[in-house]
Formats: structure tokens, sequence, C-alpha cells
């Protein structure tokens, strides 16, 4: 058996309901930037997003891209040991519906359900702690999962609307020889607790939890620690190994363009691969949507996918091709 261990297979979902940037629904919002400033000036950039349709399940999305992670390892459902990740915005405040997630796989009794609220790098870390147990030789395989439905849960009277999309996507862990995993880093900012949260917000007009950046302090956050960030953590984990950024592709947390054209003339990888323009703001899903449509075509010796968080956190996984 390998003594690696890896991504053994990679899955996505999404809905079928496309929502374009001629919707009505976002016209205050482009009259909005028409006037430039704030914080609607800093979203921009995707053409397209998919949206759950009224009724529908996104734990039954999630599922689904767990079980195209599951065919794509090879791996069957009795055969998962635990199954780490977020369903967000979930049905209950508690438990999250990644229950539902392990109930729709047909996963195990013995399968230890793992949530893992730590938006939005929750794929990522979900990745580490199952690569955790494996190396402590707990487990022997581990799925990922996640799937975000914000269009639910965003005012569509705030700049960040304009780029939210649904999604779910997972990925399959064990011992294996492609996408190998390699090491990990991490930075922490709780000095920006509650600039970026979800919450119920009265007066809102709207009814459930959303989704809102403060006006001071989470405008400073997403300009300082949300732009350079991202690529000195990046930069500090490629050092460790002495890994020369064009023998890299990155895959990286897709809120805006503004922060991503920033972090590529940072970093200049090899190739940055994106599904920013068809599919918006997947929050959580973004990363492994990604993976999942691009894992068959890299080309670089590694893969580095990077994500942030409102805790605030920031996180990156160094992967072997």
């Amino acid at each position: 058996m390998s003594s690696d261990f890896a991504l053994l297979g990679v899955g996505a979902a999404v809905p079928e309901q496309v929502r374009r940037n001629d919707d009505p629904l976002f016209e205050p919002l482009r009259r909005a930037a028409a006037r430039g400033g704030g914080e609607h000036a800093l979203f921009y950039g995707n053409r397209e997003r998919r949206v759950l349709a009224p009724g529908e399940s996104l734990a039954t999305l999630t599922a689904r891209a767990g079980r195209v992670a599951l065919e794509d390892a090879g791996v069957r459902p009795e055969a998962v040991e635990r199954l780490y990740g977020y369903v967000s915005v979930s049905e209950f405040v508690s438990p999250n519906a990644l229950y539902a997630v392990h109930r729709e796989l047909g996963l195990g009794q013995e399968a230890l359900v793992i949530p893992v609220q730590a938006d939005f790098a929750n794929f990522l870390m979900g990745v580490v702690l199952a690569w955790e147990a494996l190396r402590a030789g707990s487990i022997r395989h581990a799925l990922v999962a996640v799937g975000s439905g914000w269009t639910r849960n965003v005012d569509y009277g705030q700049g960040h609307a304009i780029g939210i999309g649904d999604g779910a996507g997972a990925a399959v862990v064990g011992a294996g020889e492609r996408l190998v995993l390699v090491d990990w880093a991490a930075d922490t900012f709780s000095g920006e607790y509650g600039a970026m949260t979800m919450a119920s917000r009265p007066g809102s007009g709207v009814e459930q939890p959303t989704y809102g950046i403060a006006p001071d302090a989470g405008i400073q956050a997403f300009l300082s620690s949300g732009m350079d960030g991202p690529p000195r953590l990046v930069a500090r984990l490629l050092a460790r190994h002495g890994i020369h950024r064009n023998d890299v592709t990155l895959i990286s947390h897709q809120a805006t363009r503004k922060l991503m054209d920033h972090w590529a003339a940072q970093l200049r990888p090899r190739e940055y691969l994106d599904t920013y323009e068809d599919f918006g703001n997947m929050v959580h899903a973004s990363l492994p949507v990604t993976l999942a449509r691009f894992h068959r075509e890299l080309r670089t010796k590694y893969l580095v996918m990077v994500g942030l968080g409102i805790g605030a956190h920031q996180f990156a996984l160094l992967v072997r091709v």
C-alpha cells in the first residue's frame, strides 16, 4: 500500500437553474455600482451563477457531489469511515445537514460525521483533518463534502450579492499516488472577528439569516488581510519546500475578480484555474468544484489551493500532482 495520502477522487454538483447578470434582481446593484465607491465597487467579474430552485435540497446536492467523488475514486460508500465537511446554510441551526448527506449517501452507521464550521475554508480544513486521521492510522478512507446555498441567505441590496452562486463539491481521501497531500499552512486574524458575519438582521426586511460585511471593519479586512494575506501565506508554504511558482497551479477562493487578479499578480503561478465566470462565488464549494472540473488537466508538478474565512482565517494546502 502507498505510504502517501491523496485525493483519490473528486466530484461536484451544481443546480440546473441559471441566473445571469441581466436578471432584474440585480438592478439595484447595477445602479449602485454605476455610482461607484463602497462595497459595490469591490465585487465583479462573473457572468452567471447557479441557483437552487424553491424546495430544492442543498443536502441532496451535496450528496450528489459526494457520490461522484466516490465513483471517481472507485470507493464504495460502506468503505467511508468518516464524513467531514459542512452544508451552509443548514436547514437547522443544529444539527448540520451533513447528517442528511450521510443518510442520502447510504454511509454506514459507524461512519463518524464531523461538521467543520470554518466558513469559507471548510473543504480544505476537512481534507487536513481527514489526512491527520489517516496518518494516525485511525481510518483508511474519508469523504469530505461541502455544499453552499447562500443565494437564499444574502441581501440583494448589498454589493457582495452580485457574485453569489450555489454549488457543492467533495473529495475522497485515502492512500494514493496522485494528488498527494504534501503540507498545509494557516493564519488566524482573530482581530477581525465580527467584520463579516452570517446573522439575523432585524430591519433588513429579510427573515432568514443573511451574510453581511461591516461597512468599516469588513471593508478594511477585505482591503488588507483579504488582499495581501493569501499571497503571503502561499509564498510561505512554497518557500518551506523550495518550490518555484513556475511549478505551481493555483486554485483559490473566488469572491471577486478584484481579489483574484491581485493574488495572481502577487503570486504569478504557472496556471490559475477558476470557475468564477460561470458559477460565481460558491463560497465553501468553489475550491472543490473547480478542482473537480480541472483535476485531470493539471500540467504542473504542484497544486496549491488557498481559501479564506470570516473567523477570520486563511488556509492553504499543497498537493503534489
